[in-house]
C-alpha cells in the first residue's frame, strides 16, 4: 500500500467526524472531548504504522478542519439570534407560556449585559433560536426575577437562590418548564461556571441589585 493512502484516509475520517459531531447537537465540552479522543487515536495509529511525516500532515489537516468547524458553528449561532426590545421580549415569553404542549423557557443575563431568551414553545420557535435584549434602561436581573415570580410564584425559593448566586458573581441560567398546560411550572438554575455577572459599566443602575452586586 502506498505511503500516502493511510494519511489521506485518516484525514478524511477526521474531517467527516468533525462534521458529524458538529451536527449531532453535542455540547461544546462533549464535542471537544470526542474530537480530542479521535485525534489521539488516529495520530497514535499513524505513528505506529506509517512514516513520521504522515502524523504532521494529518494533524495540520485536522487543525484546519477544526478551525473551519468552529467558524461555521459561530456563524450558525449568530444567524439564529434576533435582537428585541423589552416589550417584544415580554410578548415572546407570554407566547411561549400560552402555547399548548411541552414548554421550556430559558432566560439568562450574559457577561455582555444582554438578556438571552430561548423559548421552545412550538414549531415556530425551534431549538437553538435565541432572542437577545441588549443592555438598556431595564435591569436584566429584575427581568429574570420577574419570570421567577410570574411562572413559579413570588415566594418560590428559586428567587433567593438566584440572588445568592448573583452575590457570588455567578449569573445562573433560569429554566422553567411544564409538560402541558394542565400541569404547574417547575424551575431550576443551570450551573454554568462561565456565566459571570456583567461589570457595572454593562448594566444600568438598579435600586434592587446595585447593593447586592457591590456597585458604589
Amino acid at each position: 500500500m502506498p505511503d500516502w493512502i493511510r494519511p489521506v484516509l485518516a484525514a478524511a475520517f477526521l474531517v467527516v467526524s468533525y462534521r458529524v459531531v458538529r451536527t449531532s447537537g453535542a455540547g461544546l465540552r462533549l464535542a471537544v472531548l470526542l474530537m480530542a479522543a479521535l485525534n489521539a487515536g488516529v495520530l497514535w495509529l499513524l505513528a505506529s504504522t506509517a512514516p513520521p511525516w504522515t502524523v504532521a500532515a494529518v494533524a495540520l489537516v485536522s487543525l484546519a478542519a477544526a478551525v473551519h468547524g468552529l467558524l461555521t458553528a459561530m456563524r450558525t449561532l449568530v444567524a439564529g439570534i434576533r435582537r428585541v426590545d423589552t416589550e417584544t421580549l415580554r410578548g415572546l415569553i407570554r407566547q411561549a407560556a400560552d402555547a399548548a404542549g411541552p414548554q421550556v423557557l430559558g432566560v439568562c443575563v450574559m457577561f455582555s449585559g444582554s438578556l438571552a431568551l430561548t423559548a421552545f414553545a412550538d414549531d415556530a420557535h425551534p431549538e437553538g433560536r435565541q432572542f437577545h435584549l441588549p443592555p438598556g434602561e431595564d435591569c436584566p436581573f429584575c427581568l429574570v426575577e420577574e419570570q421567577i415570580r410570574d411562572f413559579l410564584g413570588p415566594a418560590d425559593p428559586l428567587l433567593a437562590a438566584y440572588r445568592t448566586h448573583l452575590g457570588a458573581g455567578s449569573s445562573r441560567h433560569l429554566l422553567v418548564k411544564r409538560r402541558s398546560e394542565r400541569e404547574p411550572w417547575t424551575g431550576r438554575l443551570r450551573d454554568r461556571v462561565y456565566y459571570r455577572v456583567p461589570g457595572p459599566s454593562r448594566r444600568p443602575p438598579c435600586p434592587v441589585h446595585d447593593a447586592l452586586l457591590g456597585r458604589p
